[in-house]
């Protein structure tokens, strides 16, 4: 897969070095004129959203105007006028938003089956790392939001690599705006505290052959995804070919998920192609996981 090559040296080398976010700036003082002006852009903000929602509705600008992240949006014809679904695909170490949208394939299977896709790029040399883009990865959530017509509560991440690992982070820093997460061979290391506020559905789909993130630290970081949720702390097994096996944690607390997809002999740079040679959809399979989750009503 020659457009995620040259994320696996990166990918190795960097993604045990992402630590944890750094503290928040102290909050500044607000003035009249500052105060009227957020009230003109949130009052503007609330137009957008509602015209976006309305019968009829075009689609939205495919770069997202005012977000800080660089970011592809596609709201397929299924997906306008009402609340949608929402993936936020997170790119692979060195890549870009475009390439992302051109690897996984999320966005034919949008067109099918009525969600919408955003692809931002990351800010620093395009490595996603917790303190420079997970404020940023929030705002630009936002800025989504307000161009799209987007459920809240249906709002899933999805990454690779690199993207993967920054996708676990925002699933335990951002539960209670993350409904799921669906992670392709994701960086393990140095995310950080991990307690989200509310048990969270996870799908994590693994190559025994990684070089890259080695399946051995997998069963433990799946493992550690089961206990936060509360589920069974054995798995049921489901061979469905003779490379590919599903791993499920059954009794998870508020109806979470937890499965673990095994591709035997799959590796890393190629794992997506591997996948649909042996039969299996990344995109369908994915959005077939992740449909199902909502976030609890508050």
């Amino acid at each position: 897969m020659r457009l995620l090559a040259g994320s696996a040296v990166a990918a190795a080398l960097a993604v045990a070095a992402c630590g944890s976010s750094s503290s928040d700036d102290p909050p500044g003082r607000t003035s009249a004129p500052a105060a009227a002006t957020s009230t003109a852009s949130s009052s503007a903000s609330t137009a957008q959203a509602s015209a976006a929602c309305s019968a009829g509705a075009k689609a939205p600008p495919a770069k997202v105007p005012s977000a800080p992240l660089d970011t592809l949006l596609r709201v397929p014809a299924k997906a306008r006028g009402h609340r949608a679904p929402l993936i936020l695909a997170l790119h692979f170490a060195s890549g870009t938003g475009a390439q992302m949208e051109q690897a996984t394939r999320y966005t034919p299977e949008a067109a099918r089956s009525g969600f919408a896709v955003a692809y931002p790029t990351a800010s620093e040399n395009n490595f996603w790392s917790i303190d420079g883009d997970l404020d940023k990865l929030a705002s630009t959530l936002d800025a989504v939001e307000r161009v799209a017509c987007i459920d809240p509560s249906r709002v899933y991440v999805s990454g690779i690599s690199n993207g993967g690992f920054m996708a676990t982070v925002l699933a335990c820093r951002m539960a209670g705006r993350i409904a799921a997460a669906a992670l392709f061979a994701p960086g393990v290391n140095g995310i950080g505290d991990c307690s989200p506020s509310r048990p969270i559905s996870v799908l994590e789909v693994h190559g025994t052959s990684d070089p890259i993130v080695p399946y051995r630290d997998i069963p433990a970081f799946v493992a550690g995804w089961a206990k936060r949720d509360g589920c069974a702390s054995r798995s049921t097994t489901q061979q469905r070919s003779a490379t590919v096996t599903i791993f499920r944690w059954p009794g998870c607390r508020g109806g979470a998920q937890v499965e673990h997809l095994r591709l035997t002999r799959g590796k890393h740079i190629e794992l997506l192609p591997q996948l649909r040679a042996a039969g299996v959809d990344p995109a369908r399979t994915a959005w077939t996981f992740l449909r199902t989750h909502r976030l609890p009503a508050s």
